[in-house]
């Protein structure tokens, strides 16, 4: 997360692996991230949606 000013940087996920490529839904309600975690040593990139909480 950050501002369009560039203040407020925010880490919203926190795993070892790759986690990249944040969306949110047009109203604001999910998060959709990839991330190679959960792929078992694969190469494989999940992609994740999430409800946004604050």
């Amino acid at each position: 997360m950050i501002n369009t000013d560039g203040t407020g940087l925010k880490q919203i996920t926190f795993d070892k692996t790759f986690d990249s490529f944040p969306m949110f839904s047009y109203n604001g309600k999910k998060v959709v991230f990839a991330s190679n975690r959960n792929n078992g040593g694969t190469r494989d990139t999940n992609v994740f949606i999430a409800d946004w909480v604050e």
